[in-house]
Parts: structure tokens; sequence; C-alpha cells
């Protein structure tokens, strides 16, 4: 069966982005390109996208400017290989975010997932605007050189470490969120064990957890010494409390700060819930029409129980950051 490939130079109209915004949506996510030209041991999703497309910049400014005008408060880059973007067309993700930020004005810009190879030295000092929201998902996939290898990452742990404390210094309190593929095959002991402590020196806010699993058509799955699952029930439990514990220690950093929290939505027991520019879900319990709202707030506590911060009702009226 022939692989089906989209039209990127399709955009959704007005009509589509009010839709989108009265269903209670009030972050748009937004394609700038699709393909990539890697290819990762265990990753089937390259072969199945093929070659990197990148959208033009003009057609990604004027989605991204329609979304706004019908209300939605936060825009968020995607795509199979957002780093790789311009690949193709003589431009770059920084050239990218440069321009939006310059010729939009939604609230709040935000990347998804970019692979830690792709971002230049200067990257950061993009986030030195307040309108691009200091967070990003930094896949890792393992604390271990030797696994890299095999599962053919084009990061070392080093330089992992390097572009998290370069984002850290630019931006007190950048959130880094990764992923972590437990049980790739010929994972020993000893590389496990570098793995959790170098996840534990870096420090997540969250980690998407996997365990190896493997997909016809890749390398990966024909690889020999395959993981027991046992073990990797094992680690994955192990690794699950330690980024519970991370992400409470990242959380606890924010209590007591003040923060510009967009609001999206409230549940039946008259919970609001919203976002810090972080990406730190939070609650608060009074409030009436604040749905899409940006409001700045202070957080009052952490509730351990949920993982959610807590916002502290204000005492007089609240202030609406204009849109």
């Amino acid at each position: 069966m022939a692989l089906q490939h989209f039209d990127l130079s399709a955009q959704p109209s007005l009509d589509d982005s009010q839709t989108l915004f009265s269903r209670g949506r009030h972050r748009a996510f937004i394609k700038v390109q699709d393909g990539c030209r890697y290819r990762c041991t265990y990753c089937i999703v390259t072969l199945a996208r093929g070659a990197e497309r990148s959208r033009p910049i003009e057609d990604i400014i004027d989605e991204v400017n329609r979304h706004h005008r019908a209300g939605v408060q936060e825009a968020v880059i995607t795509g199979v290989h957002v780093g790789g973007y311009g690949s193709d067309n003589d431009s770059s993700l920084y050239a990218l975010i440069s321009e939006l930020l310059e010729r939009t004005e939604i609230p709040r810009l935000r990347l998804a997932s970019v692979e830690p190879w792709d971002l230049p030295d200067h990257f950061f000092r993009l986030f030195h605007n307040p309108r691009l929201m200091p967070h990003m998902h930094l896949p890792l996939q393992s604390g271990c050189d030797s696994v890299l290898r095999r599962m053919a990452r084009r990061c070392k742990t080093a330089e992992f470490e390097r572009l998290v404390d370069r984002a850290r210094s630019e931006i007190p309190l950048f959130n880094v969120t990764t992923d972590l593929i437990v049980g790739f095959p010929g994972e020993t002991d000893a590389e496990w064990q570098q793995t959790l402590r170098f996840v534990e020196r870096v420090g997540f806010g969250h980690m998407h957890i996997f365990s190896f699993s493997p997909r016809e058509g890749t390398k990966a799955a024909a690889m020999v010494d395959p993981v027991a699952e046992e073990v990797k029930r094992l680690r994955s439990r192990e690794l699950h409390a330690l980024a519970e514990s991370m992400k409470t220690a990242a959380l606890d950093q924010h209590v007591g700060k003040e923060y510009e929290i967009l609001w999206e939505r409230r549940n039946q027991t008259g919970v609001w819930t919203g976002y810090t520019p972080h990406f730190h879900r939070v609650s608060r319990v009074s409030g009436m029409g604040l749905s899409g709202k940006i409001v700045r707030q202070t957080i009052c506590s952490l509730d351990r129980p949920s993982g959610r911060l807590l916002a502290m009702d204000p005492l007089q009226t609240i202030e609406v950051i204009p849109v």
C-alpha cells in the first residue's frame, strides 16, 4: 500500500479555528514540517513519513495569526523532526521562531519535542522574549553513551547535559522534559545504572517512560540479546519512582512565585485547570469566566498527591493580561 503524504501547505480556515476555540481548546498545534532524515534504530516513523518537508514561514505566520484572531492564546510548534525545519528551504528553526516572535502577537509560543542535536549554541537566547515559553521537550532515550550508539542517536550524554545547563543558565527554572526507553536490546545492568545516575544528575520536570518494543522493519527489531520482560518491568518501576521524585522537586521550586497562567477549563466540582509558562499544571477552586484568560497569580502550594500546583485566589479583581 502506498504511503500517504500530507499537503503541508493546507491550512485551517478561520472557521476551523473558531470551532477549535469553541470546544474549549486554547492551545493550537501548528505543524511546521514533516519527515525526518535520521534513522534511529528503534523508530519506524521516519520510514513512514519519508523525506523532510518544511512549510514556508509565511504560511506558518498566517496560520498562527488566524488562530490568534479566533481567540487562541497559545501556539505550539510541532512536526516529525521540528529541529530539522528549514533543511529543505534554506531556513532554520531559529529563523522560524525569530520571525514568529517578530510578526505575530499571540501571547504564548511553545515548542514541542525537539531533538537535542539540532539546537545551536545561541538558540536559548530566543527565550529572553517572554512570549516564548520556558519549556522544551528534549528526547534523551538513554543516559548511557553505549546504548545511545546502538540506538544511532546523534547526541552524547555530555553534550545533552551541556545543552540543559545552557538553557537553565539563560532562563532560571527552565523546564526540560524528556523521553526514556527502558530495556533496549543489550542493555546491561551497568548501562542501566549509568542511565539512572545521569537522569538523576540532570533532573527533569517530567519524563515519558517507554519499555522497548520491537517494530518490524527497524534495525533494533533484529538486534540480539533482548532484555527480559520482567527486567524491563523492574527498571520501569525504578525509573517512574525517580521521575516522580524529580517532578516534585521541580514543582516545589515554583511555590511562592507569581506567573501568568493560561486558564483552560473548569470541572464539575468547580476546580479550574491551567498551565504556567513552564507547562506545569495549576488548579484553583474559584473564579468565573476564566476560560481562555491569562491571569497573573501567585502559586501558593503544591498538592503532592495530584502533582498540581495550586494558585492563590486573589482577594481583589484579577489582572487579565491584554491580548
